[in-house]
């Protein structure tokens, strides 16, 4: 469930971000910061996707020499980079 809520919002983020990028060179002329915001954002629900599908892979028996083969890192990087992931979906809100 939470990798489809993450698809859905990576893809509003996309379709947001592709609008801007639209009017900005319709405009010839970009709004100062709203670029950044909108790829930062769109990284975070990326990272946040990676997290959730390793989860879902090991849930399914997925080995670590798997996982790390299809993010270019070894089992070991792997397993130290999300041996300790947990699920925290959604995320916490932005402090402000």
């Amino acid at each position: 469930m939470a990798l489809l809520q993450i698809s859905q919002e990576l893809q509003t983020h996309a379709l947001a971000l592709d609008e801007l990028i639209a009017e900005a060179l319709h405009a010839q002329q970009g709004l100062p910061g709203a670029h950044r915001t909108a790829a930062a954002d769109f990284q975070q629900l990326t990272r946040e996707l990676v997290r959730c599908a390793v989860i879902a892979d090991r849930e399914a028996g997925a080995t670590w020499a798997t996982i790390g083969k299809a993010l270019g890192l070894s089992a070991d990087t792997a397993r130290a980079r999300y041996g300790k992931v947990r699920l925290l979906w959604p995320p916490p809100p932005k402090p402000t």
